[in-house]
C-alpha cells in the first residue's frame, strides 16, 4: 500500500513496565492497562502512513510531556514527565523515583521516541502529523471535567496553533460524516508532542482522542474486534484524504 506523507504516533499505547521499576509499584496489572490507551496500537497503526509507536508505559516516562516537567515532592497531581499518582489519585510507589532514575528513564525512552519523530519528518518528506490517543468516556477526578460525559472525540490543535481552523474543520467535518460527535480542545488541547514538533515548528498537526467507550468495555478493558478494525479503516481513509486535500 502507498504510504502517504503523513506520520502518525501512537503514545500511550504501551503497558510495558520495567521488571526492576514495578517491583517498586504498588498499583495493580489492571491500573496500567487501565491509563494505556489500549488498543490505539491497533486502531492507529494504519498502513498508508508513517507510524511510530511508544515502548514504555506512560506511568513510567510520559512522552507526551516535556522532558524537563519534573515533579517535586510538593507536587503530588498526575502530571509530568514522570508522575507519583495516577490520574484517578492513586499512588503508584512504594517510594518514588529520584532524579537519577527519572534521567535515565527519560533518555532511554522519552528522547529516543522524540528522535525517531524527527528523522521521520526528515527522512519522509511529511506534510501532517497526527497524534493518537483514546480518552475515558468520563473525566477523570484530577481534571476539569471530572464526572462529565465526553463526546465520541476531541481534536486537539493547541488553540489553533498546531495546525488552521481550515484543517481542524475537515477533520472535525469527516468524522461528523461518518456519524460521530466531536468536540475540539475540549477536553484536551495537546500537550508536548503537538507543542514541540508541530506548534513551535510550523509543521502542521493534530491530537485526534477517541472515546474509548467507542470500541471496549471499560470495565473489563475488553476491545471489540470489529469496532477497533472499523476504526482503524476509518483512520486509512482520514489519513488519504488529509493527504490530497489539506
Amino acid at each position: 500500500m502507498k504510504k502517504y506523507p503523513v506520520i502518525v504516533s501512537i503514545p500511550h499505547a504501551s503497558v510495558f513496565v520495567p521488571k526492576i521499576i514495578r517491583k517498586n509499584m504498588i498499583i495493580s496489572d489492571r491500573d496500567i492497562r487501565n491509563h494505556a490507551d489500549l488498543y490505539t496500537s491497533e486502531i492507529y497503526s494504519v498502513k498508508n502512513a508513517h507510524v511510530l509507536k511508544a515502548k514504555i508505559s506512560r506511568l513510567i516516562v510520559d512522552v507526551n510531556r516535556a522532558s524537563d516537567d519534573i515533579e517535586t515532592e510538593c507536587r503530588l497531581q498526575a502530571d509530568g514527565v514522570v508522575v507519583r499518582t495516577t490520574p484517578d489519585g492513586k499512588v503508584i510507589y512504594k517510594s518514588p523515583p529520584d532524579i537519577e532514575a527519572i534521567r535515565d528513564r527519560i533518555v532511554k525512552y522519552h528522547d529516543t521516541f522524540h528522535d525517531d519523530i524527527e528523522d521521520s519528518i526528515k527522512k519522509t518528506g511529511a506534510k501532517f502529523f497526527i497524534d493518537g490517543h483514546s480518552m475515558w468516556s468520563i473525566g477523570p477526578k484530577s481534571l476539569k471535567d471530572a464526572g462529565e460525559k465526553r463526546p465520541d472525540l476531541c481534536l486537539g490543535n493547541r488553540d489553533y496553533t498546531s495546525c488552521t481552523k481550515k484543517q481542524t474543520n475537515f477533520i472535525k467535518t469527516f468524522f461528523e460524516s461518518h456519524g460521530f460527535s466531536v468536540a475540539i480542545n475540549t477536553p484536551y488541547r495537546g500537550k508536548y508532542i503537538l507543542g514541540f514538533h508541530c506548534h513551535r515548528r510550523t509543521f502542521p498537526g493534530i491530537q485526534i482522542e477517541f472515546n474509548r467507550s467507542l470500541f471496549l468495555n471499560e470495565k473489563t478493558l475488553a476491545c471489540d474486534e470489529k469496532k477497533v478494525k472499523k476504526l482503524n479503516g476509518l483512520m486509512e481513509q482520514l489519513v488519504e484524504e488529509v493527504a490530497n486535500k489539506i
